[in-house]
């Protein structure tokens, strides 16, 4: 059996704990910090927007594309350009309530009321969490959709369905992309462009999407701690949970401190991470549990040292091999897949260094206060524990 780590090497993590908890320690508590107070990069899928990815069939440079939007509303920080530079390719992404251009919207208004009256319109509801759509109820007499999609045939890309019962319609106003097309052609007449795709999140639905997300990611690590605790003794629970907080804080300070946006991909990438540490943490610690079974009267730190040696090689491979999974979301994933894959290799990064040194090296020091823990919470008290009073490793044999 292959083997990454070369079968004489130890070395004596339990024997360095103490500086690499302060380490963590602080770094958790500054991704906090920074969490709170400098706060995420929101995507639109949690703030609401448009999102736009289009391609150009000849050659064009991405200042050309960023004066022609200046027109539409479109700042120079929303258009950034995708893969290689001859691709032709560019992302728009324009935050806040975008679906429709308040200018449409006057002129529908207007124009219905200057055929109709001021007082013909009893609702006009405007539902950008659906589209650039307009839900419109009337009084008097019905009329046919196409009727009004005539009254309104001045205004450019407008179209009208029936709406739910006699008296109300539904129109359909330009968004944000037939508006950007629009732009992009008439400042680039002979260059052939595309539209792959176009997304619109209403800041309602993406305030909900925000708070779902963020609930999901603390539901799910209750309940990692809930099975920690069933599947863990006392002194082993903690470490985990632990390990488990450190992980996922770490991982968002660092996309804070580097302005990668957190949307839903972030979201299920942490929850993924949160179960592959979990896992792996439990590796090591099923190792310390057989080693603490076969030798009783061994040191405990020294049990940490040798079970953590043991399950390095598998500990690495296993990050090595999840890793080479996610490098070619990475470069050719699209945008969504391409964060997805950032936030899975950061946290496979930091939870294979908390598997060695913050699950393990804590239960370390908890196993000696579990007596009085137990004594405190009214357990049973457990099997005596080896004697931790050194922590110097020595080499299995």
């Amino acid at each position: 059996m292959f083997e990454f780590i070369p079968k004489g090497f130890y070395y004596d993590f339990v024997g360095t704990r103490r500086f690499w908890a302060y380490a963590s320690l602080i770094s958790s508590a500054i991704s906090l910090v920074l969490f709170i107070v400098v706060g995420p990069r929101w995507s639109i899928d949690f703030t609401g927007g448009t999102e736009i990815e289009l391609h150009f069939e000849g050659s064009v440079a991405i200042a050309d594309v960023r004066e022609a939007l200046e027109g539409v509303g479109v700042g120079e920080d929303a258009v950034t350009q995708v893969g290689d530079p001859s691709a032709n390719q560019f992302a728009l992404r324009m935050q806040g309530d975008t679906a429709a251009k308040e200018t449409d919207l006057t002129a529908v208004r207007s124009t219905l009321e200057a055929a109709h009256g001021k007082d013909w319109i009893e609702s006009f509801e405007v539902e950008n969490e659906v589209g650039a759509r307009v839900s419109l109820v009337y009084k008097g007499p019905p009329l046919s959709a196409d009727t009004i999609a005539k009254e309104l045939s001045g205004i450019t890309g407008v179209s009208v369905q029936g709406g739910t019962d006699e008296n109300s319609v539904y129109v359909r106003l330009p968004g944000v992309s037939e508006s950007v097309k629009a732009a992009l052609t008439a400042a680039m007449p002979g260059n052939a462009l595309t539209i792959d795709r176009a997304d619109s999140v209403g800041p309602k639905v993406g305030s909900s999407l925000r708070t779902a997300g963020l609930t999901a990611l603390v539901v799910s690590t209750i309940l990692h701690l809930i099975y920690i605790a069933i599947r863990f003794d006392l002194s082993f629970a903690p470490g985990a949970t632990l390990c488990l907080v450190h992980d996922v804080l770490f991982t968002c300070g660092i996309l804070v401190i580097f302005r990668q946006e957190f949307g839903l991909s972030t979201v299920s990438a942490l929850l993924t991470l949160s179960g592959y540490s979990l896992n792996d943490t439990i590796i090591v610690y099923d190792r310390i549990r057989e080693n603490g079974e076969r030798y009783r009267k061994k040191d405990f730190g020294t049990l940490i040292n040798d079970s953590i040696n043991q399950t390095l090689s598998r500990t690495i491979m296993t990050a090595l091999a999840t890793s080479l999974a996610m490098i070619p979301f990475l470069f050719i994933g699209g945008a969504v897949l391409q964060q997805f894959a950032l936030v899975m290799l950061i946290g496979i990064t930091v939870g294979t260094y908390s598997s060695v040194y913050v699950a393990a090296p804590i239960t370390l020091t908890l196993r000696h206060y579990e007596p009085a823990v137990r004594r405190i919470f009214g357990l049973s008290p457990a099997a005596p524990p080896p004697s931790t009073e050194s922590a110097q490793s020595e080499r299995p044999r």
